[in-house]
């Protein structure tokens, strides 16, 4: 049996967003595939705070709703995360992510590649659990700079300034039928 794919593309902007979300068919029945492009721009307190040791973590959640009447549910699917965890190394003057999932280690001799790696992932596999024939069904995804991952006596003032909430909200799209 051949498969055919289906590609699906979604538009937004911004400082701190998601641009694009591209959807196809995964290799098994009501599994897909994303591809991500985000824009990750981060405050002059932020580098500095990563060029003097400390880590940052930017969190990828999805999820899948089903159309329920007038209300979209979660169901039976649950949210998935992919978390990226972006550092530097004084030693080698290199900037590390840390892909959690896959845990893989990539190294970048700048901070703008390394976030243009965690702004682009591929191969994000999502699965719609229990699809009911005659149902609709809706994919989302934001993407937020994961300040619960910051060391305890900075979390305070991160919570209080707004240039620490980058959050890009949730964007969402329509699956069409397998």
């Amino acid at each position: 049996m051949i498969l055919v794919s289906s590609c699906f593309i979604m538009s937004f902007a911004e400082d701190f967003s998601i641009s694009s979300v591209y959807v196809k068919n995964g290799n098994k029945q009501d599994t897909y595939k994303l591809a991500i492009e985000a824009t990750i721009k981060m405050s002059q307190e932020q580098i500095e705070i990563l060029q003097n040791g400390i880590s940052l973590t930017f969190s990828y959640t999805f999820v899948v709703e089903e159309k329920v009447g007038l209300a979209w549910l979660e169901g039976d699917n649950e949210q998935k995360t992919y978390n990226y965890t972006v550092s530097y190394n004084a030693l080698t003057q290199q900037y590390v992510v840390h892909a959690h999932r896959t845990k893989k280690y990539e190294n970048f001799p700048t901070l703008s590649l390394a976030l243009a790696y965690i702004a682009e992932p591929k191969n994000m596999i999502i699965e719609i659990v229990n699809r009911q024939p005659n149902r609709a069904y809706r994919g989302g995804v934001r993407l937020k700079l994961d300040i619960n991952e910051l060391p305890t006596p900075l979390r305070i003032p991160a919570y209080l300034s707004r240039e620490w909430n980058l959050d890009t909200g949730w964007k969402y799209w329509e699956f069409t039928p397998w």
